[in-house]
């Protein structure tokens, strides 16, 4: 079978925080990887120290996490990779079929946070590919270190939010209102968040990355951190009038069109008749002011907008 062997390690129960020491190079990458975990992770994470961490060497074949398995408090639960390489695999309802679903060779990958973070079963199991070197940090003391993943989530959309010029009116209690409602959605580069000619239902608040609208093949609009999107067609009623396109990664914010209407609707910057007129022609504008000196504005562009929309 593709597993040999299961990792365990025994772990005393914890009466204080457990601390190993580490040479410069070890402290960095473990630095490293908690201050470059994405959010709200990082946000988690950011009162966890390096010094928490404990090495593993791990043999090919070994079997780190598996499927199905809840964290126990004093057992390894959030791990760091400092060499080799490993495979997550994640078996179907049935049992009987796996698939790789992720591998990880870069120094500093973070795995194994979810089962952590929300007290659940581990999602797929890790194995060892080759001989490796990884850290780990127990469950319990992830808990003890740092704050809650609800306060750190908060705390970082309370954080973009206030990026944002549109809801800059909303003092701290209206924006966790905001906040509670709010899903995170990720996008890689190239796919499409917003559709030409869909209903709308939607409004975005772009977190990290960049976008365009998109309107006939050209580009009339670019979108970065602190932007929002959607809302004309939810003031409006009518159809999406242009499509929006991630141009990097991005992680954004949605909140339902309900929820919109209700926390935001009575926003006078919604409902300004300046600003609703200049929002209505802002695409027209934009699309003058890139008009064909935009690169992404070519037949190729164009060409590829359309393979979108045909998927």
């Amino acid at each position: 079978s593709r597993r040999t062997a299961i990792l365990a390690e025994a772990f005393r129960p914890e009466k204080a925080t457990p601390f190993f020491s580490k040479d410069a190079r070890i402290r960095d990458l473990l630095c490293d990887a908690l201050n470059e975990a994405k959010d709200p992770l990082r946000s988690y994470l950011e009162e966890l120290d390096w010094a928490h961490f404990n090495m593993l060497i791990v043999p090919a074949g070994a079997c780190i996490i598996k499927q199905g398995q809840l964290v126990e408090d004093f057992k390894p639960g959030l791990f760091v990779l400092e060499a080799g390489e490993l495979e997550a695999w994640k078996a179907d309802p049935s049992g009987l079929k796996e698939a790789r679903v992720q591998t990880y060779r870069q120094p500093g990958c973070v795995f194994g946070e979810l089962a952590v973070l929300h007290q659940a079963p581990r999602a797929a199991s890790v194995d060892a590919v080759k001989d490796s070197k990884i850290w780990s940090v127990s469950r319990q003391t992830v808990v003890k270190t740092t704050r809650s993943f609800q306060e750190a989530r908060r705390r970082y959309y309370d954080s973009k939010l206030q990026m944002v010029e549109l809801l800059q009116p909303l003092g701290k209690e209206q924006r966790q209102q905001v906040i509670e409602c709010l899903r995170s959605r990720d996008y890689k580069a190239g796919d499409m968040i917003i559709r030409e000619g869909d209903e709308g239902h939607e409004f975005f608040l772009l977190f990290d990355g960049r976008a365009s609208a998109i309107q006939d093949g050209f580009i009339v609009k670019r979108y970065e951190p602190g932007n929002h999107f959607g809302e004309l067609a939810l003031l409006s009623a009518r159809p999406r009038a242009a499509s929006v396109v991630a141009d990097t990664d991005c992680a954004l914010a949605v909140l339902s069109e309900s929820d919109f209407r209700r926390l935001l609707g009575p926003l006078d910057a919604l409902h300004n008749p300046t600003r609703t007129r200049a929002a209505s022609r802002s695409f027209s504008r934009d699309s003058e002011a890139f008009g064909d000196r935009s690169p992404d504005s070519s037949p190729d562009c164009r060409a590829s907008l359309a393979g979108r929309r045909a998927t």
